[in-house]
């Protein structure tokens, strides 16, 4: 999986990065990632919000794809600071193991 999303930063996120030309600088580029995954989370809640409070209709495909868009600026952001998926995942462990004192892990 972590090769997978490299792969997909590499080849899909940079590729389509600042199509517009408006990020004139690295604060830019933050804050335009930082933004899209706000919005992104949003877009995610609000399908979720729909498929359990609105009119029944198979909603899945709407939430991958707005999944998909979190990866997506998840993504930039883990580029533009340097991070690698290993580094991000095994601080997420130590915190929820610090946490919820899971021991011996």
């Amino acid at each position: 999986m972590v090769d997978l999303i490299k792969k997909h930063i590499k080849e899909v996120v940079n590729e389509t990065w600042n199509n517009a030309n408006r990020c004139e600088d690295v604060k830019d580029e933050i804050m335009n990632a930082a933004l899209g995954l706000a919005g992104e989370a949003g877009e995610v809640v609000d399908v979720l919000k729909k498929m359990f409070y609105h009119r029944p209709k198979n909603r899945r495909d709407e939430l991958m794809v707005e999944m998909g868009d979190v990866y997506y600026y998840m993504g930039k952001l883990q580029d533009l600071f340097g991070f690698t998926t290993e580094e991000i995942l095994e601080a997420n462990k130590v915190k929820l193991f610090e946490r919820y004192e899971v021991e011996g892990k």
